[in-house]
C-alpha cells in the first residue's frame, strides 16, 4: 500500500512522538508513505474564514494522486471538510484561480483506518499481544466530523484495533466529548476543568492506559496531567499514547521508535510489561 502523507504542523514540534510512531507503525506494516512536498498548515482550529481554510486545505490536497493519510485528527477534519466544501463549483473556482497546482479532488485516511485495515489482512505482524491491558478509547471531537465516517456519538474503530491489538477496551462514557483544548488559552480554568473530568472518568473506569488520534487531545491529558494532579490533589497517573503507539508496541517496535521517552506520564511501566511477554 502507498499512500501520501500529510505530518501537519504539530508532528514537527510538541507532536513529534506522533509522527515518529506514525512512521515506524507505518514501516512495520508495508504501508508506503510519501510525504507531500511543500505542505502548509492545514488551518488547525484558529482559520475561521471558510474560504481561506479550504484554499489551505486545497493547495495540500493538489501535490497528489495517491490517497492522503494524516496521524492528526485536526489536520483529518480539516482536510476533510475542504474536500467537502470544495464539492461546491463556486468554492472550487475561487479557490483553484490561486493555486498553482489545481485541486480535483481527494481522498482522506487517518493513519487509525489505515493500521486497522492493514491488521485486518495479517494480524500475523502483532508480536506483543496486549492481553489484559485496559484501554481507554478517547476519540475527542474533531475524528468523527464532518459526518459521513464515523458515528458523531458511538463510533465504534478505537475500539475495534483495541481488541484487534487483543487489549480490552473500558467503558469510557467521554470517549467524544471536547478535551478542552481550543478553549484552553481564553478560558484556562473551564479547558482544565473539562480535561480533570475527563481523566477522572477514565480512572473510574479502570483504565491503565487512554489512546487517542489528536495532538491538542494528548497535550491535555498528558503534558496537563501532573498540574491536574497538584490542583486537585489527587494522584491519577494514567499514560496516554497516541494510537500509532499502541499499535507499536503490539508490533513489537521499541520505545525510540516510538517516541515514547516524549510522553509526560511515563508509559514504561505499562509498556515494559507487554515486552515482557516478547522475550517469554
Amino acid at each position: 500500500m502507498k499512500l501520501a502523507y500529510y505530518p501537519g504542523c504539530v508532528s514537527k514540534s510538541t507532536g513529534k512522538e506522533m509522527d515518529a510512531s506514525t512512521r515506524a507503525v507505518c514501516g512495520a506494516l508495508g504501508i508506503e508513505l510519501e510525504e507531500l512536498d511543500d505542505w502548509n498548515c492545514c488551518g488547525a482550529t484558529h482559520v475561521s474564514n471558510e474560504l481561506v481554510a479550504a484554499g489551505l486545505a486545497a493547495r495540500n490536497m493538489a501535490q497528489t494522486d495517491l490517497p492522503i493519510m494524516t496521524a492528526c485528527s485536526i489536520c483529518y477534519s480539516n482536510l476533510r471538510a475542504a474536500a467537502q466544501r470544495l464539492e461546491e463549483h463556486e468554492t472550487l473556482e475561487k479557490v483553484n484561480a490561486v493555486l498553482d497546482k489545481k485541486y480535483s479532488g481527494a481522498r482522506i485516511r487517518h493513519a487509525l483506518d489505515v493500521i486497522l485495515e492493514a491488521l485486518a489482512e495479517n494480524d500475523e505482524r502483532i508480536v506483543v499481544p496486549l492481553k489484559e491491558l485496559k484501554v481507554a478509547p478517547y476519540y475527542g471531537c474533531l475524528l468523527t466530523r464532518p459526518a459521513g465516517l464515523y458515528s458523531p456519538e458511538f463510533p465504534i474503530i478505537l475500539e475495534k484495533l483495541i481488541k484487534r491489538l487483543q487489549a480490552e477496551p473500558v467503558d469510557f462514557r467521554l470517549m467524544t466529548i471536547c478535551c478542552g483544548g481550543p478553549i484552553f488559552m481564553p478560558q484556562e480554568k473551564a479547558a482544565e476543568d473539562i480535561a480533570f473530568k475527563i481523566l477522572s472518568e477514565a480512572k473510574r473506569a479502570g483504565a491503565e492506559v487512554i489512546v487517542t488520534v489528536c495532538p491538542l487531545c494528548h497535550l491535555m491529558l498528558d503534558a496537563k496531567q501532573q498540574v491536574l494532579e497538584q490542583k486537585h490533589g489527587v494522584r491519577i497517573g494514567i499514560p496516554v499514547l497516541y494510537v500509532t503507539q499502541l499499535a507499536g508496541i503490539a508490533l513489537g517496535l521499541g520505545p525510540e521508535e516510538l517516541g515514547l521517552d516524549m510522553n509526560s506520564v511515563s508509559p514504561m511501566v505499562v509498556v515494559e510489561r507487554m515486552y515482557a511477554r516478547l522475550s517469554e
